[in-house]
């Protein structure tokens, strides 16, 4: 090197060239890795991205998104890269401080079970021994959530675990074990693990996706399936969105360039939102509706698209779509009620003496075609379940018995008509929109009479009823001005007194009228221009409101519905929320179901579940008073209450609910029919039923607080369900768990409203005797659990993802071994299988009789239950409780407990069977892939069975029992589909009859998935996958009562509701039903919110919150972002420490003060939780509260169930884990803010419960 002159002057260049250059060896050094493999990340979002994970000496160094996706077509843009700020900071995890890296037990609880094995017991008996005892049971349980964890080995941990469950059938029951695991389709082998095994048992198997606010509720309403979507690339071809509930920069982060992209394209995007939320910085027009108000405009805007595009002008596009595809053709008898009339059920086939010889004849319906003369469609769920005659279960324009071409008639205004008055609901006034305004606990809906055309028909008894469309009925609940009669119809769009008018929204919603006009005309027009190319996308920030699944989704789905959006590439109704998308649906659903080995599984909605078993039900001060049409006289009289409303529903196979009996183990219960000589199954069941008729047999819901109907053991895995979605999180720490909280308000809201469930004076405290998790991180649910089992990171195990938002296949594959003493989810469990099966020698040796009682199931023949949408409750003498039909299912399923770990890791035989494999009602058998599993190198055999030992034989037995992923099954289920249809399907899979994807093929690179018989999407090389299109373009039905789109409900439950048609409801007011109390709304220096919980941008749910990065990013622990001029009311400044209260519990937290967000709101984002930066709370003291610290983001909230979402028994209406059943509802909550006030030693906040005692705070 060249030496620099003393005194010499160099340039700058000179200089540079003379530097040390180590700056450039520490870069490549750090860039440096020994391999890469392909993983994902199993985080309930949407984006089940590719990303190479780099290793450097064994260990993860960094990871970075993969770009080898496959184009789908030359025009659409790539989904490359994919990836998130959150995503990126993964590899953090994996060395966490917050990771558990040995199995840990509750010191209290290890040192009782010590103690008892020291003294000789055996781990049954030693189980036994302490949660047997009050005293050792109440001081473990109240241990929950503290400290004072013990490393152990998983020998231990999982012989601790196999006692308890061994001790809770012996004692109580298998229904009394209950397994909890989120979103499949994020890791399914994982998620398939503890649910297996849970089923294997006989325990109960509880839902994510209606808990989590997942369940789009209109899906099945509408549509017959649990939820279809749009992959984001078929975003690009829309031309017009839609976005409310849904912040797409912000959780949607991998997609969110489509909305850019979409743009581009020439595509409009308007965007509903109270505030002014990432999404809103892309929208061409913000549309700032008040909080909870978005069905009012959506409403106006039907409204608007009616009485332009289908009356004034009547567009042939629209009409001709909504006449094929829909319900609304199909003839409502109209019911008289003195001098006026009211929307009734459905005209039958057999209604009508024409019709008399039609096989299933109460399912089918008949219509006017447009010359006015009566035809029978094919395509409802009475040809989809008859077997006298087949092949006409199709959407085709023919008469189903002559075969003869039709075209319906949609309004009776187009033919000679009566005119009469019927009457409709407003429900304008049944809550105030303004917060804690409204009097009492809610109002009344009132009536309004609206003229509607009508036609007399004679049924084949002789008498005589007056029939109308479904369509005229929608035109007249919309108020669409057609000359007809009643004071209900508005004078025009500004008349304010009438729903469902702009003027009448900008009441409820504070947006001008002319701005639901202007997105209505352009909806509309730009649907018929383009033929359907308009979307609406939304997501749980809409579901999160009590009225948010059943009707602000609903309006948006029929305003895509009557423009012929849906089942169009680019149009329609795109809801997103997690990782929904389980696209190898029938796999899963038969592996994790055990049904490969004949299982029929016990299977629970999780609201209903833990409303009453954290005794949410006590607190619960609402009455259905305000959801009642005026009309309504039959369903208000069965309950008025939501908790009585569910017991009904159990009763009546609407709903499941477990444990089942009351006081009874189904294994002493099965005993009880074989000794009083009962031998068939089917004999089984009728002696169940006189049970109950008898009431010798009760549920054990009315007692659910008995101690013996409590569920007793639960595993948590792969989900965070003690913090991240316990709505009513400290009434469930007081209540389910036993342990601290800090609820304000007493638990006797209910009393004197509930009828169906026994009060008792003293609710229990500490239900479960045994709570475990399975974590990769010490989450609120680890912290309040009895034994953590680490496991896996995404970036050490092997499985496979898919979301909805792309249509992919691809793999988890492991960087390294797990660290530590870290085991995959389907080892850790597969150890426990094996214990449990050791255990059972000695205390279950023998297979026993299990007496499982399930919901009426949807896609089964169990949809023609109970006719006619009416309920007659054999509780009430009003009709025998007949199995399956007036009662829920009873099956008798023989469990061999020393067989669980055998079953476990093999693949049963039960799909070989004819049907014996399948999802929605579409059958077949897998007696071929069997046989070539236990042939592959991949699987292999064990004990004459395909082996599931390890996880990467699961993924590939996933993948090739699956027609997503295996062309010639595919085409078979379809060949055989179509002999039920009528119309051709095969063809759509003739050319990828020779993909079968292997788990190696997807390790290479990610892999398309195919059209598929289990969903509603055509997807030929090139296409986007839309949901319907299948429907719509291959004629095969929707899984519903009409086999059409469900625009009106006719089922009792939904005309008692005023929900038979779409209709507005405001918020709930949880004011006036008691969850704030008067007290406090006087308290000084406090002010009344609306409480928002929506997603994040530094987390998904609690994940990633707790990482470096994400701290750094914002604030570092809880915040709540307020008005800037609410603040100064309250003398909140940016950053001053704040609490949120009302009866239910207290969070403390920062105010993040900012003029994005309206008045008289606050958001707190979902979801950070109690472990970093959360101070204890002065309020918490100043009232006795057992736990000092502030709550989570679910302290405020309590679970809401809505009855809208409980019906069964009929058609669509069915349950299926997933498909149905109430959301908690928790958006409508109120809370109070006050500023924290100083600590006595003037600082804000302190932290550690040694500073109190000390006199310090």
């Amino acid at each position: 090197m060249n030496k620099v002159l003393k005194g010499t002057k160099t340039s700058r260049w000179f200089r540079e060239l003379n530097e040390p250059r180590k700056w450039e060896d520490f870069y490549r050094r750090r860039w440096q890795y020994d391999k890469s493999v392909r993983t994902s990340h199993s985080v309930n979002c949407s984006g089940s991205c590719s990303w190479e994970v780099f290793v450097k000496n064994g260990m993860i160094t960094w990871e970075l998104q993969k770009t080898d996706w496959p184009q789908i077509n030359d025009h659409t843009p790539s989904y490359e890269p994919r990836g998130c700020q959150r995503g990126i900071s993964s590899s953090w995890y994996p060395y966490s401080p917050v990771r558990p890296k040995f199995p840990y037990v509750r010191g209290v609880l290890l040192n009782y079970y010590r103690q008892e094995r020291k003294a000789g017991k055996d781990p049954v008996a030693a189980w036994a021994a302490i949660v047997e005892n009050p005293e050792k049971s109440a001081k473990y349980r109240n241990a929950r959530g503290k400290a004072g964890w013990r490393r152990t080995s998983w020998d231990e941990a999982a012989e601790i675990i196999a006692a308890a469950k061994i001790y809770t059938i012996k004692q109580y029951g298998p229904d009394h074990l209950a397994s909890f695991s989120p979103i499949p389709a994020m890791s399914m082998v994982s998620f398939l693990s503890g649910h297996r095994l849970s089923n294997l048992l006989g325990g109960t198997m509880l839902s994510f996706y209606e808990w989590y606010h997942d369940l789009p509720h209109v899906m099945p309403m509408i549509w017959g399936d649990q939820t279809d979507v749009h992959e984001s690339a078929d975003w690009y071809q829309s031309a017009y969105w839609i976005v409310m509930g849904s912040n797409l920069p912000m959780t949607r982060t991998a997609d969110a360039h489509f909305a850019s992209e979409h743009k581009y394209n020439g595509g409009k995007l308007v965007n509903l939102s109270p505030d002014y939320s990432d999404v809103t910085k892309f929208a061409d027009l913000w549309v700032p509706v008040r909080p909870g108000t978005d069905t009012a405009f959506l409403m106006a805007c039907i409204h608007v698209i009616l009485q332009e595009f289908h009356v004034d002008r009547r567009s042939e596009y629209f009409l001709d779509y909504v006449g094929q595809y829909t319900n609304l053709p199909f003839l409502v008898i109209l019911e008289e009620e003195g001098d006026h009339y009211g929307s009734g059920r459905f005209l039958r086939a057999s209604d009508l003496g024409d019709y008399s010889d039609e096989e299933l004849g109460e399912w089918k319906f008949p219509l006017f075609d447009k010359n006015g003369d009566l035809r029978l469609p094919g395509g409802s769920v009475g040809f989809r379940w008859e077997e006298k005659t087949t092949g006409r279960w199709n959407l085709k324009n023919e008469d189903a018995r002559t075969g003869e071409a039709y075209e319906p008639r949609l309004t009776l205004m187009d033919g000679d008509y009566e005119e009469v008055q019927v009457e409709f609901a407003d429900f304008t006034h049944t809550y105030n929109v303004e917060l804690g305004t409204t009097q009492l606990r809610g109002n009344k809906a009132t009536p309004t009479m609206r003229g509607v055309p009508s036609k007399v028909m004679t049924l084949a008894d002789g008498s005589k009823v007056r029939v109308t469309t479904a369509y005229d009925l929608l035109l007249a609940q919309y108020g669409v001005r057609r000359g007809l009669s009643g004071d209900g119809y508005p004078a025009d769009y500004d008349d304010a007194e009438r729903p469902y008018t702009p003027a009448w929204q900008e009441q409820e919603t504070g947006v001008d009228r002319n701005l639901a006009i202007r997105v209505a005309r352009e909806w509309a027009d730009t649907a018929e221009k383009t033929q359907g190319k308009c979307l609406f996308i939304t997501g749980s920030g809409i579901l999160h409101w009590y009225h948010g699944g059943s009707l602000t989704y609903r309006a948006e789905a029929v305003m895509g519905i009557l423009t012929g959006c849906q089942g169009r590439n680019g149009g329609g109704f795109a809801h997103y929320v997690g990782t929904e998308k389980i696209r190898n649906f029938a796999a899963i659903g038969t592996i994790g179901g055990a049904a490969d080995w004949g299982n029929v599984g016990r299977q629970q909605n999780s609201t209903s579940f833990f409303y009453f078993h954290t005794d949410q039900w006590r607190y619960d001060g609402m009455s259905l008073d305000p959801l009642w049409a005026p009309r309504a006289t039959d369903m208000p009289s069965r309950a008025n209450h939501s908790a009585d409303m569910n017991a009904v529903a159990v009763r009546n196979g609407w709903l499941p609910f477990f444990p089942q009996f009351d006081e009874k183990n189904p294994l002493d219960v099965m005993k009880e029919a074989r000794a009083e000589g009962v031998d068939s199954d089917t004999a089984v069941g009728e002696w169940v039923a006189k049970k109950f008729k008898d009431r010798e047999l009760k549920f054990a819901l009315p007692n659910v607080d008995a101690e013996k109907n409590h569920p007793k053991v639960l595993w948590i895995y792969r989900g965070n369900l003690i913090g991240t979605s316990m709505r009513g999180h400290e009434i469930n720490l007081k209540h389910m768990l036993g342990t601290h909280h800090n609820v304000l308000g007493g638990d006797e809201r209910a009393k004197d409203m509930v009828h169906e469930i026994d009060w008792s004076t003293e609710a229990p405290l500490g239900k479960l005797d045994l709570i475990y998790n399975v974590n990769l991180r010490m989450d609120s649910s680890a912290n309040y659990s009895d034994i953590v089992l680490p496991t896996a990171h995404w970036y050490e195990k092997d499985d496979v993802t898919c979301t909805d938002l792309h249509s992919f296949l691809h793999p988890f594959t492991p960087a390294h071994d797990p660290a530590w003493e870290c085991k995959h989810d389907w080892e850790a469990f597969r150890i426990i299988a094996e214990k449990i099966s050791d255990l059972a020698q000695e205390h279950l040796p023998e297979p026993v009789e299990d007496l499982v009682m399930t919901a009426l199931n949807t896609d089964t023949p169990d949809e023609l239950a109970q006719p006619m949408g009416e309920l007659k409750d054999w509780w009430k003498g009003e009709v025998e409780p007949v199995p399956g039909k007036t009662f829920p299912n009873v099956k008798v399923i023989e469990r061999d407990y020393t067989q669980i770990h055998e079953k476990y890791t093999t693949l049963g035989p039960e799909v070989t069977k004819p049907n014996g494999y399948g999802a929605k009602g579409i059958k077949s058998d897998l007696a071929e892939v069997y046989e070539q599993l236990k042939d592959s190198y991949l699987v292999g055999e064990k004990s004459g069975k395909p082996s599931l030992h390890n996880a990467r034989q699961v993924c590939e037995t996933i993948l090739r029992m699956s027609p997503e992923s295996d062309g010639e099954l595919s085409y078979q289920i379809f060949k055989k589909l179509e002999k039920r249809t009528g119309v051709p399907l095969a063809h759509l899979v003739e050319h990828d009859r020779e993909i079968a994807y292997h788990f190696p093929d997807l390790i290479s690179q990610p892999r398309r998935s195919l059209t598929s018989p289990h969903w509603s999407a055509i997807e030929t090389k090139g296409r986007t996958y839309s949901p319907w299109t299948l429907n719509i373009e291959a004629l095969k039905p929707f899984h519903t009562l009409t086999g059409r789109q469900e625009v009106y409900y006719d089922h009792k439950m939904f005309r008692d509701l005023g929900e038979d048609l779409p209709t507005y409801k405001p918020p709930v007011d949880m004011v006036c039903i008691g969850d704030v109390s008067a007290d406090d709304l006087k308290m000084k220096g406090a002010k009344l919110f609306r409480f928002i919980t929506p997603h994040q941008k530094w987390g998904i749910h609690s994940m990633f919150h707790d990482s470096w990065q994400m701290m750094n990013m914002f604030r570092g622990g809880p915040t709540v972002w307020i008005n800037d001029d609410d603040a100064k009311e309250i003398d909140v400044e940016d950053n001053d420490w704040v609490e949120i209260f009302n009866e239910n519990g207290i969070q403390v937290a920062r105010a993040v003060v900012s003029h994005t967000v309206p008045r008289d709101m606050s958001i707190v984002y979902h979801q950070t939780e109690r472990h970093v930066n959360v101070p204890f709370s002065s309020l918490a003291r100043e009232r006795g509260a057992t736990d000092l610290r502030g709550g989570n983001n679910n302290a405020t909230t309590r679970i809401m169930m809505n009855p809208a979402t409980m019906v069964g028994g009929y058609a669509n209406w069915t349950y299926w884990l997933n498909y149905q059943g109430t959301s908690p509802s928790e958006r409508d909550c109120a809370v109070l803010i006050r500023k924290k006030p100083p600590e006595a030693d003037g600082r804000k906040v302190i932290y550690q419960e040694h500073e109190i005692k000390l006199g310090k705070g």
